[in-house]
């Protein structure tokens, strides 16, 4: 997700505190937590407080997909024991492989056999989303649980009524323990990126516009001989590196739901789109995309960057440091830049780009209806919403992997310079829940930290208006999720292959655009409208 800094090597201080012993640098906070979870209790709240450890707790079971491939399973990563031993519950995993998830899942939810937590996207991997597993029994309404149980969350949705709408159903029952973040690179974290080396080469500023792009993949094609002088993925869609608004939102769209002043609407059904793909297919014809673009993964598109194959593309900046490693081998010079999304006319704010909402739904955790624990859940999974929890999660163990410096958490040489040659992000995956998505909040400060800022990597350039325009973590009705995934299906199969044609040159655009409306029609695109309105409607009055 970020570019990460290099960081100086420092005298290896790694000294190994119990948490609860006095520290110097420690600020007056932690102190007080640690005096609270010294005084052990039963798991009930203390002045509306969580006491840990929790005495007496029964065991749990959790389901979730791996968090990494540096250990065998979750219980040998050093985050999840001492995160056991911090709530003083054991609890047995039970985790799968991101490409099994779904079908293991899906089997898991049939069987009956559930465990005490379910880690994962209730609002979009779940057909009928949250509300439907609430009614088919599956989950448990948490609204009085969290009320009792779980006073960190319950403080946090209270002070940010913003997320707060946006982690409950529109009949307003809590379904998760969510995973938030706290906006920054949190959020915001890819864009267009550019060779800025070439650039200066070539005596071309930091391109803005479509026509300014033009202009520089025309002296990368033609005055540096580059093969494919822009690239991305198309792993999923064609052109997949763009969905997210880069170079179509220049045209007012983006390929999905958005919606302009409360109206909800479909790209693809726009004049901005078939507007995009009329311009796509004049860079395709002049050479200036890259001919694979149909075939390439992510694989493909690195080693074009990696080679100086290509030299521009839209990317999260966690790759850039790679990339410019794997260039600097035989030109010390090479260098990326982060580019604004591209807009038609110079002095336009982008309207559409990568920026996530502030709750994540991806992994979130659920209680199972068949618990025969639901508050001893309730309060294992609020630890990480508490001051304490939001250390552990984001920089582990106090003295292991991070140490107080002028007030603040500080990481350790065991994360910065990790002595088995592990990479920042690898130790990261060890210590703290930082890169993994879960229940916990995100910490801005942390992920900041962890990205270079400089004036080529400036994440800044990629502010856009995108979350004005797009719609936010909308939830559709169980009755109506069937009807709208089957025409969905459907409707995507049809736009990739228009989307293909027109890049290609294989059909006229305009004469496309009038077979993709006409089709969309047919195919109940109006109906679909229909069902994001209302689900947009009833968010908003949540």
């Amino acid at each position: 997700m970020l570019t990460i800094k290099k960081v100086a090597v420092l005298p290896l201080v790694l000294v190994i505190l119990i948490l609860i012993s006095a520290c110097s640098g420690r600020n007056e906070v932690s102190d007080q937590i640690t005096e609270s979870a010294s005084r052990s209790s039963n798991g009930e709240t203390v002045d509306g407080q969580a006491v840990y450890p929790i005495q007496n707790g029964a065991e749990l079971t959790y389901w979730l997909q791996s968090q990494t491939t540096l250990k065998p399973s979750v219980n040998d990563i050093p985050f999840y024991q001492e995160w056991q031993k911090r709530i003083g519950v054991p609890i047995r995993f039970s985790e799968v492989s991101a490409t099994q998830a779904k079908e293991s899942f899906s089997v898991m939810l049939a069987s009956g056999n559930l465990p005490d937590i379910i880690e994962y996207n209730w609002l979009d991997g779940v057909s009928g989303g949250p509300e439907k597993a609430l009614k088919d029994g599956y989950i448990l309404r948490l609204n009085e649980l969290i009320d009792r149980h779980a006073p960190n969350l319950k403080k946090y949705l209270q002070e940010h009524p913003d997320i707060d709408k946006l982690v409950k159903t529109d009949n307003g029952d809590y379904y998760a323990f969510p995973f938030l973040k706290e906006g920054g690179m949190t959020t915001q974290w890819a864009g267009p990126v550019l060779r800025k080396d070439w650039l200066q080469e070539l005596n071309l500023e930091v391109p803005s516009t479509i026509d300014e792009w033009h202009q520089v993949l025309i002296a990368f094609k033609e005055r540096k001989g580059v093969r494919a002088p822009l690239t991305f993925s198309s792993q999923t869609h064609a052109l997949q590196g763009f969905l997210d608004g880069a170079f179509i939102g220049a045209f007012g769209v983006i390929r999905d739901f958005y919606h302009e002043d409360g109206k909800v609407l479909y790209g693809p059904l726009q004049p901005g789109y078939i507007q995009f793909l009329k311009t796509m297919n004049q860079w395709y014809e002049e050479g200036l995309l890259d001919p694979n673009f149909t075939q390439n993964d992510r694989k493909t598109q690195d080693a074009n960057l990696m080679t100086g194959a290509s030299g521009a593309t839209v990317s999260s900046g966690a790759n850039i440091d790679k990339w410019e490693a794997a260039l600097r081998d035989g030109d010390p010079r090479a260098t990326f830049v982060f580019a604004p999304y591209p807009v038609l006319q110079k002095g336009e704010t982008p309207k559409f780009g990568q920026e996530a909402w502030l709750y994540g739904a991806e992994a979130s955790a659920a209680i199972s209806a068949s618990s025969k624990h639901p508050e001893l859940a309730v309060q294992v999974l609020d630890y990480a919403y508490g001051e304490e929890g939001y250390l552990l999660f984001n920089y582990g163990i106090e003295g292991q992997s991070f140490n107080w410096k002028g007030g603040k958490p500080e990481l350790t040489e065991l994360i910065t310079s990790n002595p088995d040659n592990l990479s920042y992000l690898e130790a990261l995956t060890l210590y703290t829940h930082t890169v993994n998505p879960g229940p916990y909040v995100e910490s801005k400060e942390l992920i900041g930290k962890l990205a270079v800022t400089n004036e080529d990597h400036n994440y800044d350039n990629w502010k856009t208006d995108n979350l004005k325009h797009v719609l936010p973590p909308v939830s559709i009705t169980s009755e109506e999720s069937n009807e709208f995934a089957r025409i969905m299906s459907d409707v995507d199969t049809l736009v990739n292959e228009i989307t293909l044609k027109v890049i290609l040159g294989s059909e006229p655009a305009d004469e496309a655009f009038r077979e993709l409306t006409e089709k969309l029609e047919s195919l109940g695109i109006r109906r679909a409208l229909e069902i994001q309105q209302a689900a947009y409607d009833r968010f908003l009055n949540r």
